[in-house]
């Protein structure tokens, strides 16, 4: 489904990609122009299923809205949900005078759910205010401000910490964990990085261990051990990050564009990293290897990185003919 691709945002920053802006939910509501009523699924209305599907959206520089993710709601009346928002259009949302692409949250109710009106609204509340804190700290990090990016993961941590029905035990614990990895990661605190990205990928592996987020957490992993030069863990972490995105790659339809990038570039990176270690190694045919996989999905790279990957391994590969 669409919106489940949103767990490879954790690669903003690894991909050369800018974060987008959030705005909140109350904030984003007065941008809302076109709002389309959602239509009532038959089946669910017979069924006399009532509620309210909470969705975290993204907003494009247009104004056009779409669904990134599924926070909560009803399995029969998700789709609904989906196909409404994805009609809505807002005013677009401006930083320093240029448009922008924003996410925030919105529900979508279908029947008269007063009984969960106070509970969702609550749910909208702690999720605007956690994925801020998870933000923040990763900007203070990618400025290198660690005390700051420290101070917003006690405030994530804090936002979570009221929760106990379960329901967010899996994307913001895994986001939490990853993040803090990060954190103890930048500031050469290896052992610390690994417990956290090891708990990471505890929760994932429960969850679907062919999620991206697994994947995810594996590359993080592989990118410590590389860094601490344990070589042959961190061909391992590659090697199975790669096999869950090559997988998700290969079941994602091609009309569906953003998926499809977001799993090809992921493939692209983590086959450069794989080239790389085989090339540490002295392994010039599993460095060319993993170069043709690059040069397959170099598309996908970031502009940034592709003249030189693909240089590389254009080299890489006629050395070895």
């Amino acid at each position: 489904m669409r919106w489940i691709i949103v767990v490879l945002v954790f690669a903003t920053s690894a991909f050369g990609q800018t974060m987008p802006t959030r705005i909140q939910p109350d904030e984003a509501a007065k941008h809302l122009v076109r709002k389309t009523p959602a239509a009532y699924p038959p089946s669910a209305e017979l069924a006399r299923i009532q509620g309210n599907v909470i969705l975290e959206i993204a907003i494009d520089p247009s104004g056009q809205a779409s669904a990134r993710r599924l926070v909560t709601g009803h399995p029969m009346l998700v789709q609904a949900a989906i196909a409404s928002v994805d009609q809505w259009r807002y005013q677009p949302f401006e930083v320093n005078g240029k448009p922008v692409t924003a996410l925030t949250f919105v529900m979508v109710t279908f029947g008269n759910p007063a009984n969960h009106d106070v509970e969702d609204r609550a749910e909208i509340l702690f999720q605007n205010d956690f994925w801020n804190a998870i933000e923040s700290a990763q900007l203070a990090l990618g400025k290198g401000d660690f005390s700051d990016a420290e101070q917003q993961l006690n405030r994530a941590r804090d936002f979570l910490a009221p929760v106990s029905d379960g329901r967010h035990n899996v994307p913001e614990r895994w986001r939490l964990m990853t993040t803090m990895g990060h954190v103890a990661m930048a500031q050469n605190k290896d052992d610390e990085a690994e417990q956290y990205y090891q708990k990471a990928l505890a929760l994932r592996q429960n969850d679907d261990k062919d999620a991206p987020a697994t994947a995810a957490t594996l590359a993080f992993l592989s990118d410590l051990y590389l860094k601490e030069k344990r070589y042959d863990l961190a061909r391992d972490e590659a090697g199975h990050s790669l096999a869950i995105y090559e997988k998700n790659f290969a079941k994602t339809g091609s009309n569906n564009l953003s998926a499809r990038q977001d799993y090809g570039r992921a493939v692209a990176y983590e086959s450069w990293t794989l080239s790389k270690l085989a090339s540490q190694q002295d392994n010039s045919i599993e460095a060319a290897r993993h170069c043709r996989k690059v040069l397959d999905f170099q598309t996908f790279l970031a502009a940034s990185d592709r003249d030189s990957f693909v240089s590389t391994c254009e080299r890489a590969i006629m050395e070895k003919k």
